[in-house]
């Protein structure tokens, strides 16, 4: 806009300079008013041509309009950047196939989840889970609601060990079969039996099959029961003549028969290891028969592991007290028998979930049968599910050179999706470390209110408020003795 030049005024002659003031304040006005007019003319023809538009904006009341149109300079950014810069373009969420979970905190649509269909989508590059969370923050009711939808679209669950007796409820809500064993229960389970045959492979391979597990157990209960002692040659040999002539004798071979042949060598036995080389292991093995563990796993089984009931659970909050041994027995009688229905190709698509998961980790058996599944997952069509409190755990089975350790938090770092609740600030730079948290998601982690978890699935995160129905929340709570 050009600047208006005031016209030059000349005094009259004989004028008196007191007038010349008023003068100017006189053609002050009128020039101004000229230039307030000629420009009201300009804006108000360039106004009705752009139709309440154009750039003066819009004549509504606190439109901020002025004679100036806004014109950014172009600016080019990351992805990263711009997702910080712009917080109201937000994740477009996993889609709805799959088990509804709750609600995405940030998204504000449905959550659903399905490890299958997000391995065949390639969003996740193996179907197992880890979930941690601190106690009373919900990562127990997480893993019920994923588990108990799940099987309502056609999955299947297991439970290898419930020493709480949380899942209980949740098999029969289910139509489910639990198997309760302990002090004074009914049921009996013998650790050597074959379990379910396996579709795939012909008797002569199933027999091998069956031959090398319960040659497997025989060993990991033996040294169980010795505090983690490995067994000598001459051990190893006499413990598997004891169960080879006890299989010729029975075809359902129990620990009482092994036991007697290890305490009654036969002249082949004592001509390999001597009559007193598998006198210490059927010591150690004498215990499960007619020690603290006696009438638990001495018999034939009167429980079986039904391979098709949509829900199967190994209760063993009844040996909580009596004795760590006979709690990890129990969970390897599980595991065998697990891992005779997983195997199946006939078994479908199911859900294989490890509570209380440091106890399953500290063992040496489970955690070899842990880490088999965790590799063969995709092989069996299984997802594993494995619940813990923190990864700071895992120094409760050794320090951070312990083979057995590493073995442990491999299981963590190789889950695709991991599930984090709320987290004690002392407990974030190990949780950090091992599950890959960036700084904003350890902030997050810290202050997650009850029912929210932070999901990592493949390389997404989502904030998740897990959603139950008030018929769930008597099933899968767990604070009914707290109310």
């Amino acid at each position: 806009m050009k600047r208006a030049t005031q016209a030059v005024q000349y005094m009259p002659s004989g004028a008196k300079r007191q007038k010349g003031p008023r003068l100017k304040e006189a053609n002050a006005s009128q020039v101004s008013g000229s230039l307030i007019q000629n420009l009201s003319q300009k804006l108000g023809a360039r106004l009705d041509r752009t139709e309440r538009g154009g750039d003066w904006g819009s004549r509504e009341p606190k439109s901020l309009r002025g004679p100036h149109r806004l014109r950014p300079a172009p600016h080019r950014a990351s992805t990263m950047t711009f997702a910080a810069a712009y917080p109201f373009i937000t994740e477009s969420g996993l889609g709805h196939e799959g088990t509804y979970i709750g609600t995405d905190v940030f998204g504000s649509g449905a959550f659903s989840y399905d490890p299958w269909i997000l391995y065949d989508k390639g969003v996740i590059s193996g179907p197992s889970i880890v979930v941690i969370g601190t106690v009373g923050t919900g990562k127990s009711m997480c893993g019920k609601s994923l588990v108990a939808r799940s099987i309502t679209l056609g999955r299947k669950a297991a439970v290898a060990s419930d020493p709480k007796g949380e899942w209980v409820a949740v098999a029969n809500a289910v139509g489910g079969k639990v198997i309760s064993v302990g002090p004074g229960r009914p049921a009996r389970v013998n650790p050597l039996d074959a379990g379910p045959r396996s579709s795939a492979l012909s008797e002569a391979q199933w027999q091998a099959v069956v031959r090398q597990r319960r040659r497997y157990l025989l060993v990991a209960l033996v040294s169980l029961m010795r505090q983690g002692m490995p067994l000598r040659p001459v051990e190893h040999t006499a413990l598997d003549m004891a169960l080879t002539e006890t299989v010729a004798e029975n075809s359902n071979p129990t620990l009482p028969m092994v036991l007697d042949h290890l305490l009654n060598p036969s002249k082949e036995t004592v001509g390999l290891v001597g009559k007193d080389g598998g006198l210490a292991v059927a010591h150690s093995l004498r215990r499960t028969v007619s020690g603290d563990l006696e009438g638990m796993f001495d018999a034939p089984s009167t429980v079986a592991f039904d391979a098709d009931a949509p829900m199967m659970v190994m209760d063993t909050s009844a040996l909580i007290g009596a004795s760590e041994q006979a709690l990890a027995l129990a969970a390897a009688c599980g595991a065998t028998w697990l891992e005779a229905a997983v195997t199946n190709p006939d078994g479908g698509k199911r859900l294989v979930v490890y509570d209380e998961g440091w106890r399953m980790l500290a063992d040496p058996y489970m955690l070899a049968k842990m880490s088999e599944q965790w590799r063969l997952a995709r092989t069996y069509g299984i997802a594993n599910l494995l619940i813990m409190h923190k990864v700071a755990d895992l120094n409760e089975i050794g320090d951070s050179t312990s083979g057995h350790r590493q073995k442990a938090l491999g299981l963590l770092t190789e889950a695709d999706t991991r599930i984090i609740y709320r987290q004690k600030h002392d407990a974030m730079r190990l949780t950090k470390e091992a599950l890959g948290l960036s700084e904003a998601e350890c902030e997050h982690v810290e202050n997650l209110p009850k029912g929210v978890g932070l999901w990592k699935v493949g390389n997404r995160s989502f904030i998740v408020a897990n959603r139950v129905t008030t018929d769930e929340l008597k099933v899968f709570g767990t604070d009914a003795r707290m109310l």
